[in-house]
């Protein structure tokens, strides 16, 4: 970006803003409805607006079809437990009557008890369940160098380290998978020779059930004994796909957010929360922002407009910029747990002085009913805990994030912020804003005067 360039618009609204104009009188005050947004990405995203990349450009939209980590871990424990529901026949010849009595069966019924049972073994002995975890092993390392890529092409900057790890992983699981597909046809080998003995005793009209006993454990062996030769690496494929959804999610915050980011400003992190506005016993639904300049919460909820006999009958969806903070202007951050048993996650943030709160025209913040300048928030997350997002800003106000940057910072925009006015040529007041990179322009406070950087 070069020097005194006029100001680039704001990102589009998404289709679900509502405008800010007063209602009628006639209209009752809203309230708001239960519940939140939640941080799971949705199903299948539909394309969005992008947000300016940090280092310039337009971006591409997201995938509209990526497994997150999420649904591969659920369809793993489902897998995983299937497995685990292996149990042998029936030792005990009988069943039990009314009386609660053990009643003697026919050796018929117990063998095709026992021959079902063998019925179910089959895809076990065969160890279908680990083929299936191989194949979606392979199916989320292959897929994360172009989520990577994805993310990059939306305009994040900084995690530098996914494209090592990537490649990393993907590396490790092309050397591992060979080794691990022995192992599996090595195990179940093993398990159909001793399937064959039980085949041939049920053949005979043989009871098995003490073999079939000795075959479920074995299975159960094979199975935990395969799989502990890769549960390390999946885990950590995993954790790196939730790594890219956490910032895909991230960045789709960011495009339909209601209010725009400066040139060469990056968002970092995003989270569901509830401010816990002063004067709002409910407190304010929406999403949690950190770039690398600022912190900002934008409310995104659903208020009831219109109630008959205490049921809310029209709703309308509420989307604006509550507050921001420089992220130098934060004094602390810290995290807590609070509510039943410590469950709820919360992050207190205090400033460096009065007046850094700033709400979405760039005014200071008051304290509603009290009149005194905001100093501090508290903010109750949802889905992240206090102490990581400590973290994540104390990262932010050190600038160690910077060090994680893909791309260099325009260093136009860095000189133009230096180099500001202290100044108002006009009233010639001396001026206390705190002027962020990106930024080409500001007000005087004093005399109204637009100073073009």
């Amino acid at each position: 970006m070069q020097k005194k360039q006029p100001p680039k618009p704001p990102i589009q609204k998404s289709s679900g803003n509502i405008s800010k104009s007063t209602p009628p009188k006639s209209t009752p005050p809203p309230q708001k409805s239960s519940g939140g947004i939640s941080k799971a990405p949705p199903p299948r995203p539909t394309p969005t607006p992008s947000i300016q990349k940090a280092a310039g450009g337009v971006s591409r939209p997201p995938p509209s079809q990526m497994v997150t980590a999420l649904e591969r871990k659920d369809l793993r424990d489902q897998r995983r437990q299937a497995v685990q529901l292996v149990r042998a026949a029936p030792t005990t010849t009988g069943t039990t009557s009314g009386a609660g009595t053990a009643a003697p069966t026919s050796m018929a019924d117990q063998l095709q008890m026992e021959a079902q049972q063998f019925s179910s073994l089959q895809n076990h002995i065969m160890l279908t369940s680990i083929n299936d975890e191989l194949e979606d092993i392979t199916s989320a390392a292959n897929s994360l160098p172009a989520n990577v890529e994805n993310l990059r092409g939306r305009g994040y900057v900084f995690k530098s380290y996914l494209e090592k790890k990537v490649e990393t992983l993907t590396a490790q699981w092309r050397d591992l998978r060979p080794k691990v597909e022995e192992a599996a046809r090595t195990q179940s080998q093993s398990l159909q020779m001793d399937a064959a003995n039980i085949q041939n005793m049920l053949n005979r009209r043989q009871s098995a059930s003490v073999a079939l006993t000795a075959l479920a454990g074995k299975v159960n062996a094979a199975s935990s004994n395969v799989r502990g030769m890769y549960d390390t690496l999946y885990d950590n494929i995993l954790q790196t796909q939730q790594q890219v959804d956490d910032v895909s999610w991230t960045l789709q915050q960011a495009e339909t957010a209601s209010f725009g980011f400066l040139p060469t400003e990056g968002p970092l992190e995003a989270v569901p929360a509830n401010w816990k506005k002063p004067d709002d016993k409910d407190g304010v639904e929406g999403v949690l922002i950190l770039t690398d300049q600022r912190l900002l919460f934008e409310q995104k909820e659903e208020v009831a407009t219109k109630k008959v006999l205490f049921i809310t009958t029209e709703k309308q969806k509420v989307q604006t910029l509550q507050w921001q903070i420089p992220v130098l202007h934060i004094d602390k951050a810290m995290g807590s747990k609070r509510g039943f048993m410590s469950k709820d996650d919360f992050l207190t943030v205090t400033s460096t002085d009065d007046g850094a709160f700033l709400n979405a025209e760039g005014q200071p913040m008051y304290v509603p009913g009290v009149g005194g300048k905001m100093t501090s928030l508290d903010i109750h997350l949802k889905g992240e805990t206090g102490e990581a997002w400590q973290g994540h800003i104390g990262r932010a106000k050190s600038k160690e994030i910077e060090k994680e940057r893909t791309t260099p910072v325009d260093q136009a925009a860095v000189e133009a912020a230096a180099n500001a006015p202290t100044k108002c040529p006009t009233c010639g007041a001396t001026l206390t804003q705190t002027i962020l990179r990106g930024q080409t322009e500001i007000k005087c406070e004093y005399c109204g005067s637009v100073i073009r950087l």
